[in-house]
């Protein structure tokens, strides 16, 4: 058992935790065939701080038997009613959503606002609709935990959040049973991670896969490895890129966007991101006539850093939306076909390094030659 009133506890600041109970409830059941163990809820809750608020959230007259274990665990239960469709029925009839979400949201928030002393909150549940909720949590300086149950949890939201833990990680029961990882080699359940977003319906986006391989490898940390010069990965970033220089993954930069796909799958079957076929093609580059703006060093100047900003090999489309994007910043001030041109003059005087995959041509600036546009 934790001492919640030694030194050590009390100094990181006090602890409060919400509970979707119906959430992590049917969640538990589905996938481990069991109920949620709420002492090890708190357990885990005071590792944090001295817990001195814990709620959780339900229609207590559908789950009669689970509020003595709150109570054996110091949570309170707080009464969300449910309505029904048919009246005349009263519970028999059929259930619509309550407002759980909504009571909960409230209470954490005044939570926040009426006791300054709680530095750490924990919500127990895997609905996406509770973002914005740890969003405003972080902004008001606090800490949140996330805890919540594998293929149940929104990658989102476990993202949004300072930490988060799957509940496999938090009950020591249902976790024993969940595998060893001992000897495992980390790059084969990055490939595994994957298949299983692939069967899941899930982007590959780094922070979905550093999710999965957490639930496949629960003891993985990146910062455990070395790449090949001996270096400790400091980010989960520098650990997939190293799988792709060894020809294990390959990533696909659209915007923002960052996926990670097998080498032998096709972006543009797998990936709801990927461009499509337009005009601007590297197959038209020879369309594209001679004619038009001389261009400056300026010009040179923000294709260079547009090269830069997206960070892998890219698309020919990539590359010209993102210079039509500082095109409708003002940072440059070329015509679409002047675009064009620009990529396709920085690709035959050698400035792009083309890499082939399959039907597709990526481009980035070759590291190994100085950029000298005005030569």
């Amino acid at each position: 058992m934790i001492d919640s009133n030694s030194p050590a506890i009390q100094q990181r600041g006090d602890v409060a935790v919400f509970i979707d109970f119906e959430n992590i409830y049917i969640s538990v059941r589905n996938r481990y065939e069991a109920n949620p163990n709420f002492e090890s809820i708190m357990e885990q809750s005071q590792l944090h701080g001295r817990v001195t608020i814990a709620k959780a959230y339900a229609d207590w007259y559908r789950y009669p038997r689970v509020t003595n274990a709150l109570y054996a665990n110091a949570i309170e239960p707080m009464y969300v009613p449910t309505y029904h469709y048919d009246r005349d029925r009263g519970r028999t009839g059929s259930a619509i959503k309550n407002s759980v979400d909504m009571h909960l949201c409230i209470d954490m928030m005044k939570t926040l606002y009426a006791y300054d002393n709680i530095t750490t909150y924990v919500l127990v549940t895997g609905d996406r609709d509770f973002i914005p909720l740890v969003n405003a949590i972080r902004q008001q300086g606090k800490r949140t935990l996330v805890i919540g149950v594998a293929d149940a949890t929104a990658s989102h939201l476990a993202q949004a959040a300072d930490q988060f833990l799957y509940y496999s990680q938090v009950d020591e029961d249902i976790g024993g049973a969940s595998g060893k990882d001992d000897g495992r080699d980390p790059f084969e359940v990055l490939i595994e991670a994957i298949k299983v977003a692939r069967k899941r319906g899930q982007v590959t986006t780094l922070g979905t896969l550093k999710l999965l391989m957490l639930e496949l490898m629960p003891s993985f940390d990146e910062g455990k490895y070395k790449d090949t010069q001996g270096r400790v990965y400091t980010k989960f970033k520098a650990f997939v890129r190293e799988a792709e220089r060894t020809g294990k993954v390959s990533i696909l930069a659209s915007g923002s966007i960052k996926e990670v796909l097998l080498p032998d799958e096709d972006p543009n079957e797998v990936s709801q991101f990927a461009p499509e076929p337009t005009d601007t093609s590297a197959e038209d580059l020879d369309e594209v006539d001679e004619g038009g703006a001389d261009f400056d060093d300026k010009d040179w100047a923000v294709f260079e850093e547009a090269m830069k900003q997206l960070d892998n090999a890219a698309l020919f489309i990539q590359i010209y939306d993102a210079l039509r994007g500082l095109r409708n910043k003002e940072i440059i001030d070329l015509s679409n076909h002047d675009i064009k041109r620009l990529i396709k003059e920085a690709i035959n005087v050698g400035l792009l390094k083309r890499d082939t995959r399959g039907p597709h041509a990526y481009y980035q600036l070759d590291p190994e030659l100085p950029f000298r546009p005005s030569e």
